[in-house]
C-alpha cells in the first residue's frame, strides 16, 4: 500500500513539474536569505554573507534535480529523460550498435530456443492429474535388459499383491485398420487398455463413457474410444458418432466414448506403432493358466498413494518379482522389475544432455556479454570529456553512472527482441531435426514462462555486460580529464585496458570450453560412425504386416498369407 502511495506522489509531481520545482527554489531562496541574514550578523559585509552562503549551499542545479527526485516525479522523469538520450546515443552510433545488438541476440536467441526445449521436456507439468505420482512399471529380462514388458498373468499378480499403489493399468500398442466415417480406410495407432487407466492418468471422456469391466470381459461386445482429433477428422466432430458402429480389421465396434482435445498417451519404450494412439479398445483378461496370459507384449502404469515414495515401490516391486519367480521358475526365473517416475519415463537419458546443452548456451551469452562490455569500455574511453563535463556541470556520480546503464539495458532490451525471432527460427529448426522416436518436441514453443524467462536475461544481460564500463568511466579525475592528454595522466586509459584485457581473457577461456566440448562430441559422432554392424546394411529395409484379426484368427491363415 506504501509503494502504491508513493508512485502515485512520483506520478503527481511529474505532471505538476513547474511547480514543483517554483515551490522548491522559493524554499531554497528563504533558506538562501536566512543564511545571508546570520552571516551579517555574524560580522559579514552583505556581498561577502551572500558569498559564504552560496558556498555552504553548493550548485543550485544539482540540488534542483535532487530535490526533484525526492518531491516530484523525478525518478520516472529521469529515467524517460535517460532512455531518449540513450535512444539518440545508439542511433548515432549504428554501426557500433547493430554489432552490438547482434552479438546480443545471438546469446539470447539461443539460450532461448533451448530453454524452451528445457521447459517443455523437464519444467512444465505433464498434462495428467497429479502427474508426479505416476510411475511406468516394468519387468528386467533375466540378462539385465531393462524396461522390458509384462504378461497378463505377472500384471494381475502386481495389482493383487502390491499395497503402495493406488491403482494400475496396463496396456498395449498396435495398428489397426479403420473403415467408416469421411475417407478411405486407413490404419491408425491404437491401444489395446484396461477400463482403469483413464482413472489412472485422470481423463474423462468429453462424449460418451468410458471403458468398464463388462466391455474388458472375454466374449463382451466389441466396443472402441475415439481421440478428439480422429473424431473430428475422421467423422466430423459429429456427436451422433456416439453408439454407431466403425469397423475395426474387418470386425464391427461401437463407439462409446470421446477423449478430450489434447489428450496423448503413448509411451515410446517398447512401442509398436511409434506415435500416439487415435483409438482404443479394451484389454481382455483370460482367467489364471489360460495359455494367452504368459504372452510379454504389456506396459503398465500406476499411481503411487499419496505419502508412499518412489524406493518404497521400488522395494516392493523387487519383492513380488522375487516372489513370482519362485514360484514360477520356469517363466520367471531371474526376471526382475523396476518403477519409473513418468517425466524420467519421456525424458529417459536427455536430461543431463539438456542441462549440458542449457549450460553450453549459457557461455554463449557470456562470451557475448563479455563482447559487448568490451565494446562500451572501448566506447566509454571516447566519451570520458562529455561525462566528465556533465560532472563538473553538477550531475552526480549515480547520475552518469545510471545514464549509462540505462543505454546498457536499452541495447539488451533491443537484442532480447532481435533473439526473440532468431529464437524462434532455432526451435523451428530444432523440432524439424529432432528424432520423433528419441524425443516429440512438436509442443515446443515461445510461451509465457519462456518469455518471462527471456525478459529477466535480456535485463540480468544488460546489467551484467553494462555494470563494468559504467562504473569505469565514472571514476573520473575531472581536471586531468578536461585537460588535453589528461587520459595518460589519470591513469584512466590504463585501468580501462587492464579490465579489456581480463574480459578477453575470459572469453578465450569461456570458448575453449566450448571448443573443447564440441570436438568430443564430434569424435564420439565419427565412432558411432565407424561401428562394425556385423553385417551389411546397404540396400537392405525392414516392414511389418499388421493382418485384420477378423479375417486372419488362425496360425495356418497367417502363415498361408505369408
Amino acid at each position: 500500500m506504501r509503494q502504491l502511495r508513493v508512485l502515485s506522489a512520483r506520478l503527481n509531481g511529474l505532471l505538476r513539474r513547474d511547480a514543483v520545482i517554483a515551490d522548491m527554489d522559493e524554499e531554497m531562496r528563504l533558506h538562501l536569505e536566512m543564511q545571508v541574514e546570520a552571516n551579517v550578523e555574524k560580522g559579514m559585509s552583505p556581498e561577502e554573507a551572500r558569498r559564504a552562503a552560496l558556498r555552504t549551499f553548493g550548485n543550485f542545479d544539482s540540488l534542483r534535480e535532487r530535490g526533484y527526485e525526492v518531491r516530484g516525479g523525478g525518478v520516472i522523469e529521469t529515467f524517460l529523460q535517460d532512455l531518449r538520450y540513450g535512444v539518440r546515443v545508439l542511433a548515432k552510433n549504428p554501426g557500433f550498435t547493430a554489432i552490438a545488438v547482434l552479438t546480443l541476440a545471438l546469446g539470447i536467441g539461443a539460450n532461448t530456443a533451448i530453454f524452451s526445449v528445457v521447459d517443455e521436456l523437464l519444467v512444465r507439468p505433464l498434462p495428467y492429474r497429479d502427474a508426479e505420482r505416476l510411475v511406468m512399471l516394468w519387468e528386467i529380462s533375466p540378462e539385465g535388459r531393462h524396461q522390458n514388458t509384462t504378461s497378463r498373468s505377472n500384471f494381475r499378480a502386481w495389482r493383487e499383491q502390491s499395497t503402495v499403489f493406488e491403482s494400475m493399468a496396463a496396456f498395449a500398442d498396435y495398428n489397426i485398420a479403420l473403415t467408416g466415417g469421411s475417407g478411405e480406410p486407413e490404419e491408425v495407432a491404437a491401444q489395446l487398455a484396461n477400463p482403469e487407466l483413464f482413472r489412472v492418468v485422470g481423463v474423462e471422456p468429453v462424449l460418451g463413457r468410458s471403458f468398464t469391466q463388462e466391455d474388458a470381459r472375454l466374449g463382451a461386445p466389441l466396443v472402441a474410444m475415439l481421440s478428439h482429433g480422429l473424431w473430428r477428422r475422421r467423422f466430423g466432430g459429429d456427436p451422433r458418432v456416439i453408439g454407431n458402429p466403425i469397423t475395426l480389421d474387418g470386425q464391427p465396434y461401437v463407439v462409446v466414448g470421446v477423449l478430450p482435445a489434447g489428450f496423448e498417451w503413448h509411451i515410446r519404450t517398447r512401442s509398436r506403432t511409434g506415435k500416439s494412439a487415435e483409438i482404443w479398445t479394451p484389454l481382455a483378461m483370460p482367467t489364471e493358466g489360460d495359455a494367452a496370459t504368459r504372452g510379454r507384449f504389456l506396459s503398465a502404469v500406476a499411481r503411487l498413494k499419496p505419502g508412499v515414495s518412489l524406493a518404497q515401490a521400488e522395494t516392493e516391486m523387487k519383492t513380488i518379482a522375487a516372489r513370482l519367480a519362485r514360484a514360477e521358475p520356469w517363466y520367471n526365473k531371474d526376471v526382475g522389475a523396476e518403477v519409473i517416475p513418468l517425466r524420467e519415463q519421456f525424458v529417459g537419458n536427455l536430461r543431463r544432455a539438456l542441462l549440458v546443452l542449457l549450460g553450453a548456451v549459457g557461455f554463449v551469452l557470456l562470451i557475448a556479454c563479455a563482447n559487448v562490455a568490451n565494446l562500451l569500455l572501448s566506447r566509454a574511453a571516447a566519451r570520458e570529456k562529455e561525462i566528465a563535463l556533465r560532472t563538473a556541470l553538477g550531475a552526480g556520480r549515480f547520475r552518469v553512472f545510471r545514464q549509462l546503464l540505462t543505454e546498457s539495458v536499452l541495447l539488451a532490451a533491443l537484442g532480447c527482441l532481435l533473439g526473440l525471432v532468431l529464437a524462434g527460427w532455432g526451435i523451428q529448426a530444432l523440432v524439424a531435426i529432432s528424432p520423433r522416436e528419441l524425443v516429440d518436441l512438436q509442443g515446443v514453443g515461445l510461451n509465457l514462462p519462456v518469455l518471462a524467462v527471456t525478459l529477466a536475461v535480456s535485463l540480468a544481460t544488460g546489467i551484467l555486460f553494462g555494470l563494468a564500463p559504467a562504473l569505469e568511466a565514472t571514476r573520473l579525475h575531472l581536471n586531468d580529464t578536461l585537460k588535453e592528454g589528461g587520459k595518460g595522466a589519470s591513469g584512466q586509459g590504463a585501468r580501462s585496458r587492464r579490465l579489456r584485457g581480463a574480459l578477453v581473457v575470459a572469453e578465450v577461456a569461456l570458448a575453449l570450453v566450448l571448443m573443447a566440448s564440441a570436438g568430443l562430441l564430434v569424435k564420439s559422432f565419427v565412432r558411432l560412425q565407424q561401428i562394425d554392424t556385423g553385417f551389411n546394411t546397404e540396400n537392405v529395409l525392414t516392414m511389418v504386416a499388421n493382418l485384420p484379426t477378423g479375417k486372419y484368427q488362425e496360425g495356418r491363415q497367417i502363415v498361408g498369407f505369408f
